[in-house]
Parts: C-alpha cells; sequence; structure tokens
C-alpha cells in the first residue's frame, strides 16, 4: 500500500513538471495575413526587380543637342573652316566653335535587363563649312553609330546610363579642287540620366563626346535631352 502511494505521488510530480514547460504561442493579430515559409525543398520566392526593365523591348529615340567642337587637320595648308593671318595658306591651325545643328534618331532593342543594343543616325540641320573660305554650300552632318548602352543605380523610375559606340561619318566634305575627304570613323560616348514615366516611354538628358580620326582630328563635347518610345 505504501508503495502503490508513492507510485502515484512520483506521477503526479513528473506531470506536474511537464505541464509546467508547456509554451503557449501568441495568437497572431486578428486580420493580419499569416506568414508563409518555403516548403522544404523550394526556395523563397525572388523579390521582385524595383522598376523598368528594357529587356525584349524594341525601341524608337529621337534627342536634339548643342555642341562644341575642335577639329585639327593633318596638313596645315587644309581649310577646317576658320582662317587664320601669319599663317603659309592663310587657314587656321585648329578650328574650334559651335558644332552645326543635328538632331539623332535612334533604333534600339533591350537584349538584357541593363543592356540596350542600338543604331544611331544622325541628320544635320544646319550645313557646315565650305571647302574654302571663298566658297558657300558646305555639307550637313550625316553619322552611323551603332552601339550598346548600359544601365546602373536604378531607383523606381530612374536610372544612370552610359553608351560605348562606332561612329562612320559619311559628311560630304570636299577639298579645295573638289575631291571628296572621303567618310571619317571614330568613337562616341553618351553618359547621362534616364527616366522612365511608363513602361512604353521615357526621356533623358545626357553629356555625350565624340572623336574621330579618319579626315582630321576632330573632337566634339555635346549636350542635349532625348525622348524614348518602346513597344513590346
Amino acid at each position: 500500500m505504501k508503495s502503490w502511494s508513492r507510485s502515484a505521488v512520483v506521477l503526479v510530480l513528473v506531470g506536474g513538471t511537464a505541464a509546467a514547460e508547456v509554451v503557449v504561442e501568441p495568437a497572431e493579430p486578428v486580420g493580419a495575413e499569416p506568414t508563409l515559409l518555403p516548403t522544404r525543398g523550394q526556395p523563397a520566392a525572388a523579390v521582385a526587380p524595383v522598376g523598368y526593365t528594357h529587356k525584349g523591348q524594341f525601341q524608337v529615340s529621337l534627342r536634339l543637342a548643342l555642341g562644341l567642337r575642335a577639329i585639327i587637320p593633318y596638313d596645315k595648308l587644309d581649310y577646317c573652316g576658320q582662317t587664320e593671318s601669319g599663317t603659309a595658306a592663310g587657314n587656321a591651325p585648329v578650328c574650334t566653335g559651335r558644332a552645326p545643328f543635328s538632331f539623332d534618331l535612334e533604333l534600339g532593342y533591350g537584349v538584357a535587363q541593363r543592356i540596350d543594343a542600338f543604331v544611331e543616325l544622325r541628320l544635320g540641320l544646319e550645313t557646315d563649312f565650305a571647302s574654302s573660305p571663298v566658297q558657300m554650300g558646305g555639307p550637313r552632318m550625316f553619322h552611323v553609330s551603332p552601339g550598346a548602352r548600359f544601365f546602373f543605380s536604378d531607383a523606381k523610375s530612374s536610372k544612370l546610363f552610359t553608351t560605348a559606340q562606332l561612329v562612320f561619318d559619311f559628311a560630304g566634305y570636299e577639298e579645295a579642287g573638289g575631291a571628296g575627304r572621303g567618310a571619317d570613323f571614330g568613337v562616341r560616348n553618351l553618359n547621362g540620366l534616364w527616366f522612365d514615366l511608363d513602361r512604353a516611354y521615357g526621356f533623358y538628358a545626357y553629356i555625350g563626346e565624340t572623336a574621330t580620326f579618319s579626315r582630321w582630328l576632330r573632337f566634339e563635347l555635346e549636350a542635349g535631352i532625348g525622348i524614348s518610345g518602346r513597344y513590346r
């Protein structure tokens, strides 16, 4: 009888200890959404990137800019748009000033989330200098520039960008005797801030640099704005 009583006391004590160790989880607030955890073997859902991506979209862009340039002829007798007394032919060895006003058309495609491939076409609105100081009616700007645009530092609808481009300049410059100077080639870069107002359109502001090397050394610095439309 005493043995049975001792066993009953032990069971009561053990049971009381187990009950004391039970932890009651606080209930979730009423109306709160339950927290969903990934099941075993399944990764958690990826967070969608912020902002708009151009990937898979065809693009059309138009931009206008004002630029300054410097032209350095390889032959000091060549005319580059300015004269200077005291030189052998009366032509300036270095010509500086405003670049003829032009506009750029661009066709592109978003090949990746942060990369656009495009081709730029520049068309001149003003004529440039003629083949000599006594002649009038120089050529208009005309170049083709393929390249790629790279985006970074996304912040919702705005982002920074830079481009890497080749330039093939087909403007019809002539020598004093009337012979054509041929095509020019070089490199081009645009850096700016892009704003996507919607998945289908946006605008941007930029600063650009161009350098060509075949006819003469030409360096150009420009600043402008552009608009872009996209379709998928």
